[in-house]
């Protein structure tokens, strides 16, 4: 039999493949991300999506907070004080070598999410008086302010293909919903209504926005089309529903549901409100890569009052098959699950277009005010905070 370079290319990779499938080391991108205590003070952590293999990543007398971890896996973003009183963003390898500080100034950086395809890390800081969006280069230069106003920006989120940012602002009187290019350039006002909007989530393809809403009364669901029209509204009830989530493939949305409980609930939604299940008690969730599983955190209680420490839990999409994943005396959070494979819309943007780089260039204040008011690929490893050795 002939057997043709190209045949045994193929062969090779399917090995590969196989390989990977049946067992070996956990790739990079297999990771959940966490925070705990459980060694005295908030510390990121790492642990496979089975449980095992839970590695403390940071180490400091200061608390770590917020990972968040790369798109492939490789890298973690996180929030910490170590270096003076002000909130800095750090970097650190997954298996916690290369520990790099992003930004550094007399202000507070806070709440870090990596662009889609890995090379921006976007930001709220305070450094110029008021809450704005930034945005540095997963190395620490370039750092780029993207709003500016008299006002302040609240939650924001990247567009799959890393083009644009969607963020929660007040500059015309309440919260609304608006969508700027990743450069800070074209905001556009994408909600219209007195009542406040927030936690903007994209739908996988980039075409639609969930949100929060209380235009009907109390917090809803509700998605539109990125230019605004389309709004449908996805959950209808007297309880407080919150941080909308969609599926890698875009056909439900999780979020979560309490009014008067201890703890929230995790719910599903299909993508046009119909279908609503009831999966778990939990909140601080995030989807796997391939759409089978949700990590969450949840503590033990009785339905009213709290009866123990937090942990990091791994459920089916369906609702079945829990995972406790930690089991300590301390409190276990904030788990973010890597990517692990760029997203059909980031995927095609890359095979067309380089990127937009970041600007240098500071953005034009509004004339009008704002004010006040944050996972989902093959993964195996979780990354997670907890106070089980002393500290966060």
């Amino acid at each position: 039999m002939r057997i043709t370079a190209s045949s045994l290319i193929i062969a090779m990779i399917f090995a590969a493949l196989l390989a990977a499938a049946c067992g070996g080391q956990t790739s990079p991108e297999e990771r959940i991300a966490f925070v705990s205590n459980r060694d005295g003070n908030s510390e990121i952590y790492v642990v496979n999506a089975d449980g095992s293999g839970t590695t403390r990543l940071t180490n400091n007398d200061a608390g770590d907070g917020s990972p968040a971890l790369s798109p492939d896996g490789q890298r973690i973003a996180f929030t910490s004080r170590r270096d003076d009183f002000f909130l800095e963003i750090y970097a650190v390898n997954a298996d916690g070598t290369d520990l790099t500080r992003l930004t550094n100034n007399n202000a507070h950086d806070w709440r870090p999410a990596w662009s889609p395809d890995g090379r921006r890390i976007a930001f709220i800081s305070d450094r110029d008086g008021n809450k704005e969006i930034y945005a540095v280069n997963a190395d620490g230069s370039e750092t780029a302010q993207l709003t500016n106003s008299d006002a302040y920006v609240h939650d924001f989120a990247w567009s799959p293909d890393a083009r644009r940012i969607a963020f929660t602002s007040t500059r015309d009187g309440n919260w609304e919903i608006y969508v700027m290019n990743a450069d800070g350039s074209a905001i556009t006002r994408l909600t219209h209504n007195p009542a406040g909007d927030g936690r903007p989530a994209w739908s996988p393809d980039g075409q639609r926005i969930a949100f929060i809403s209380n235009r009907d009364g109390n917090a809803e669901i509700y998605a539109a089309n990125v230019d605004g029209s389309g709004m449908t509204r996805l959950t209808n009830n007297d309880r407080v529903d919150e941080e909308p989530a969609w599926s890698p493939d875009g056909q439900r949305i999780a979020f979560t549901s309490s009014f008067g409980q201890a703890h929230p609930w995790i719910y599903t939604v299909n993508a046009d409100g119909s279908g609503i299940t009831q999966l778990v008690a939990g909140y601080s969730f995030a989807w796997s890569s391939d759409g089978r599983r949700i990590v969450f955190t949840n503590y033990p209680s009785d339905g009213d009052t709290i009866m123990g420490d937090a942990d990091i839990y791994t459920i089916n999409a369906d609702g079945s098959e829990m995972t406790q994943l930690t089991d300590n005396d301390a409190s276990d959070g904030s788990p973010s699950w890597g990517t692990g494979a760029p997203s059909t819309a980031l995927a095609r943007a890359m095979a067309t277009a380089a990127p937009v780089p970041i600007s240098t260039v500071t953005p034009t204040p509004t004339a009008t005010p704002t004010s006040t008011a944050a996972p989902v690929a093959q993964s195996e490893r979780i990354v997670f905070a907890s106070d089980r050795d002393g500290n966060w």
